[in-house]
């Protein structure tokens, strides 16, 4: 397994020495040895590789990843070839803009590069608060009404402050899904059959679930996107999913507990893992994927340094958990719901 800050999946420009000539080769020398530090030393440890159940025969078909995302920083001829490598042969893809990072000239030039694999959703911005920004509801209704986007990409309406990533005033982004603007997007995007993913954690249902499930009603011809699962047991996911058929989701990182929340007490309120460690799928687990089998879809949300050089892990693993399905369930959520939302 590769380490999480693989080279080969950063931009030549981020890590090639060379672009800087104007450096003195010591000085050179000293950068480079603090990024080997800082790599041995703050980054994020890949999760530790599950012992497969040698009886069960992995799934061989092909895969649509519903949900991947990247900044500038990323080799984006590396990804492609990666997920390709894995089986994947659809890719739903956006752009993270954050700071002084944008991925939207990359997003751009792997869908001109590959229109059959990559299909482009609408920016994911960071540092929204309380209510999404007018100008990311204006920027992205243009994203949609020119065509360039098919979906509205990831909008973190709650996420806890994870182990190795940033730590926020409060503990976690926070967005009211019932503040004006995100009645304001949606209703712009009535009738144009948009996939809209608001990306929300169970940790305070009490606080959330009451907001999502009056937006889920008031919007029932909206189809919504709940990346992750919402992070929720199988239980909290059947009870969303039974109460809303217009909500999908993804089992992006459901491969792993949630112990990178960084607060303990969010970690315990969130689900396990859909698999034990030996890669079985728990029967829980396995009876709500059956039970809304047309709405579930396999994804990576690969979207960073750390965690694209885990692609082909991550894909292994999951179809060892897609082979412990019935067939026709393992195709639609291996890549026949993603076709349906997302279209050809």
């Amino acid at each position: 397994m590769r380490h999480p800050i693989d080279p080969v999946f950063l931009h030549p420009i981020q890590v090639n020495m060379r672009c800087k000539p104007a450096l003195h080769s010591g000085v050179r020398s000293a950068l480079a040895a603090i990024l080997v530090f800082a790599v041995a030393h703050f980054a994020t440890p890949v999760k530790a590789e599950f012992t497969p159940d040698p009886s069960i025969v992995p799934y061989s078909g092909p895969l649509f990843d519903a949900m991947a995302q990247t900044d500038e920083t990323l080799d984006g001829n590396a990804m492609y070839a990666t997920a390709k490598a894995a089986g994947v042969t659809r890719m739903a893809l956006f752009a993270r803009i954050h700071r002084r990072h944008d991925g939207s000239a990359l997003v751009d030039h792997l869908a001109a590069a590959h229109p059959d694999f990559f299909i482009v959703g609408a920016p994911k911005y960071f540092d929204m608060r309380d209510d999404l920004d007018a100008s990311f509801v204006s920027s992205t209704r243009r994203e949609i009404s020119s065509g360039h986007a098919r979906f509205v990409g990831e909008i973190l309406y709650s996420h806890g402050d994870k182990e190795g990533g940033e730590v926020t005033a409060t503990g976690e982004r926070y967005i009211d899904p019932t503040r004006p603007n995100t009645a304001k997007l949606l209703t712009a995007l009535k009738g144009k059959q948009i996939p809209f993913m608001a990306h929300w954690e169970v940790y305070d249902w009490e606080r959330d679930w009451p907001r999502f499930h009056k937006l889920y009603e008031e919007f029932p011809q909206q189809i919504f996107i709940l990346p992750h699962a919402g992070l929720g047991s199988a239980e909290q996911l059947a009870y969303i999913m039974q109460l809303h058929p217009n909500v999908w989701a993804t089992l992006s990182k459901r491969e792993h507990g949630s112990s990178s929340l960084r607060d303990e007490d969010k970690a315990e309120d969130v689900g396990p893992s859909v698999i034990d460690r030996h890669g079985r799928l728990r029967p829980e687990w396995r009876d709500v994927m059956i039970r809304f089998h047309d709405r579930l879809m396999f994804a990576t949300d690969c979207h960073n340094a750390d965690r694209w050089p885990q692609y082909r892990e991550i894909t292994v693993i999951w179809r060892q958990i897609l082979a412990q399905l019935p067939p026709d369930v393992a195709q639609e959520i291996a890549y026949g719901n993603a076709v349906r939302l997302y279209g050809k």
